[in-house]
């Protein structure tokens, strides 16, 4: 069964979800300062694509976040 939008929005807090001219654009609601290393538009040509890179994205907002008790 194919994503949905709504389905991406409730996976991915934090971001809006377009239709652009043949493909699906993600931007955040808050953006992240460019030093951030963090992206705030992420695309993809499908839905199923679009929620990988957010993935891709979520995992590298981790990496960075400083580990919490050391």
């Amino acid at each position: 069964m194919p994503l949905t939008v709504q389905q991406l929005l409730n996976r991915f807090p934090g971001w809006q979800i377009t239709d652009m001219s043949g493909g699906w654009v993600a931007m955040r609601v808050n953006f992240m300062p460019k030093i951030s290393g963090l992206s705030n538009v992420r695309c993809g040509e499908t839905l199923e694509e679009l929620a990988e890179h957010l993935q891709a994205e979520i995992r590298h907002q981790k990496s960075r976040q400083p580990a919490v008790g050391r």
